[in-house]
């Protein structure tokens, strides 16, 4: 019985850690149809990570920080989300890099909620990060 018992519980972890890893639909089909829309200012995937899901964008000098920014905030409004504050915050983060083993960047964050029909509301948070060559911009949503 015992060993059922711890069983159950190592299958139960394994189930929350595979929810943890996975981001809505609707996110999806937002990013797809942003792309789709801005070809040259396309979010490229790169990981689900820490229940982010994570994007990067080349740092070019025609590109900055507010910017990109602003893109994921259109994702974001466009689907019914409201800024939980007027003030991003700064901190810290490891998102995932292709080119490098995950370490801590500077990192934008801001939060946003969306009223539900069954009362109630949905958490959403953005970060984005920054190194030498990259953006990185990770979008988190809490059920």
């Amino acid at each position: 019985m015992k060993k059922l018992a711890g069983m159950l519980v190592v299958v139960s972890l394994l189930t929350g850690l595979a929810i943890a890893a996975t981001i809505p639909v609707w996110l999806d089909d937002a990013i797809s149809k942003w792309n789709h829309e801005n070809p040259d200012e396309a979010f490229l995937f790169l990981d689900i990570k820490d229940s982010f899901v994570w994007y990067m964008f080349p740092k070019t000098d025609d590109l900055a920080n507010a910017e990109i920014r602003e893109r994921m905030y259109a994702v974001v409004d466009a689907n019914g989300y409201q800024k939980t504050e007027e003030e991003e915050l700064i901190t810290t983060g490891k998102p995932p890099s292709p080119t490098e083993p995950y370490k801590a960047k500077k990192c934008w964050s801001r939060s946003f909620t969306l009223p539900l029909d069954a009362g109630g509301q949905r958490m959403l948070t953005t970060l984005l990060c920054e190194d030498d060559t990259n953006w990185y911009p990770g979008i988190r949503i809490i059920q």
